[in-house]
């Protein structure tokens, strides 16, 4: 592709422009791990440095993964999934066994926050490097409750139900179809789907989505997050080995915690994150995505050794 291209993302009614004459322009910023001073509060040991433990994995003996509370809260529920004992990894380096046990985790606390009564929406996320707002170097989640549906949430809402109202059919399945129909796909399976989807709001996007529309991410079955344990782990290995970008959000998209139906889905977006938008994104409201999603797929999809 040598010529720009607008695309319309369908989630969002947002429109981009991939426009690959602007990769050579300016390029990806310097990212990595912040360096906080003092000892860190997630490593093992340290457990008296963070907030009370709400949860942990396994059970009893020594931790693999625990949840507290955030000691730094944005919202009243607000809590911190240290992912590892281990200080210097990601989520490349995990076992799948392990990253299901982290995803088990993370919708288990999903599950309690949405049974609360003030809880509206439930918001799952990941920030991994400076340049994605990570203030701790050591793997971590967050995982909030609102009591109100924030704008993002609704917006993406009400677009998936107009959909289900006036096409009959959910946007996540006419979405899927198109991108498995498409040479975006990284790996696929019975359960879940990995992509670049056609309409990124960065280079590199990745998305992972379930088959079938599943409700919200509470709802999502054990043989779901085996497959999505097994295909994050692969994405991001291959994000890291072939294109060498280390800074990254993960954003969980589902829809509000009380207005579930036939249109209702989640999916799994990886974000990276090479640096800020400039003069055009903010004049515009439009992204500018210098690699195409075709070329991202190709890209990702090499032998890893």
């Amino acid at each position: 592709m040598s010529e720009s291209e607008r695309r319309v993302d369908p989630f969002t009614g947002r429109a981009l422009l991939v426009a690959p004459g602007r990769k050579n322009i300016g390029g990806a910023r310097p990212g990595g791990l912040p360096q906080p001073a003092g000892r860190c509060p997630f490593c093992p040991g340290h457990e008296a440095d963070s907030e009370a433990t709400v949860l942990q994995w396994p059970e009893s003996g020594p931790w693999a993964a625990r949840v507290v509370a955030n000691k730094y809260p944005a919202v009243d529920a607000h809590e911190v999934v240290i992912e590892s004992p281990d200080h210097d990894a990601d989520l490349a380096d995990y076992e799948i066994p392990h990253l299901r046990g982290v995803l088990g985790l993370w919708r288990e606390r999903v599950r309690a926050l949405e049974a609360e009564p003030a809880t509206a929406a439930a918001l799952v996320f990941r920030n991994r490097g400076r340049r994605a707002g990570s203030s701790q170097p050591h793997p971590h989640t967050q995982i909030a409750a609102t009591s109100w549906v924030p704008a993002e949430v609704r917006l993406r809402w009400r677009i998936a139900q107009d959909q289900e109202r006036e096409l009959g059919r959910s946007l996540h399945a006419a979405v899927l179809e198109r991108e498995l129909a498409s040479s975006r796909v990284l790996s696929s399976d019975p359960r879940v789907v990995s992509f670049c989807p056609y309409a990124p709001s960065r280079p590199f996007e990745l998305r992972f989505a379930p088959r079938e529309a599943r409700g919200g991410f509470a709802t999502a079955e054990d043989s779901d997050l085996d497959s999505l344990a097994a295909q994050l782990r692969d994405a991001a290995l291959r994000l890291r080995v072939h294109t060498g970008i280390e800074d990254y959000n993960l954003v969980m998209r589902q829809p509000p915690a009380r207005e579930r139906g036939p249109a209702a889905a989640w999916h799994l977006e990886l974000l990276p994150r090479t640096g800020g938008d400039a003069g055009f994104e903010l004049a515009t409201g439009e992204m500018i995505v210098v690699v195409a999603p075709e070329v991202a797929a190709a890209q990702l999809m090499r032998p890893l050794a």
